[in-house]
């Protein structure tokens, strides 16, 4: 699934690719900008983001396409979907918009009441965060030494936090056995690290 601007309506909307066929299908058609989708572990679900009320709001929707997407969660900041553990349980987000907090990392619990709970929030930027294959960390990138460098945190916590990369990193992702994070470097160059 990937979001795609159309020059024409001047609008970016969600599509999903059959890779096998090369085939695509037109998956939102609302007016608001639809972005940053992110599949649900099992396949059956996507969360993306809209700024169909003005700021951008969390959505979800069948990955079937029947249905219509139903609003997850408006706070009046700007949100943008990040990542869904690998148990289908827990939601990663990052909230911006307030001068005062700058960007935070925020967990939606996917069962029960869904009530989000603050994951980290410093005088600086935390974003980008991505679960580990076994839900118990999540890599994230911060600006707090002065650069945008890539850390790991225990999750839920309590616990420390590492700094995995060290001459700037970005778009941390881990290997799918969890032995590994992948990164962008500021020098543009991939970059791996064990864990």
């Amino acid at each position: 699934v990937v979001d795609l601007f159309d020059s024409a309506s001047r609008n970016i909307d969600l599509w999903i690719y059959e890779v096998s066929r090369g085939l695509r299908t037109r998956f939102t058609f609302d007016p608001g900008f639809d972005r940053f989708p992110v599949w649900a572990p099992d396949g059956s679900r996507i969360i993306f983001t809209s700024n169909r009320k003005g700021q951008y709001d969390l959505y979800i929707k069948p990955a079937g396409g029947a249905g219509t997407e139903e609003l997850l969660l408006t706070t009046g900041l700007n949100l943008q979907p990040r990542d869904w553990s690998a148990d289908g349980r827990n939601f990663l987000y990052e909230s911006f918009g307030d001068p005062k907090t700058g960007t935070e990392l925020w967990v939606l619990p996917m069962e029960g009441e869904r009530k989000p709970a603050l994951f980290l929030q410093t005088a600086f930027n935390e974003s980008d965060g991505h679960f580990s294959p076994d839900g118990k960390w999540v890599a994230y990138v911060s600006n707090e030494s002065g650069a945008n460098q890539v850390y790991v945190a225990a999750f839920p916590g309590p616990g420390g936090k590492w700094q995995i990369s060290t001459a700037g990193g970005s778009r941390p992702t881990w290997r799918r056995d969890g032995r590994e994070i992948v990164y962008l470097a500021a020098d543009d160059k991939l970059m791996a690290t064990e864990v």
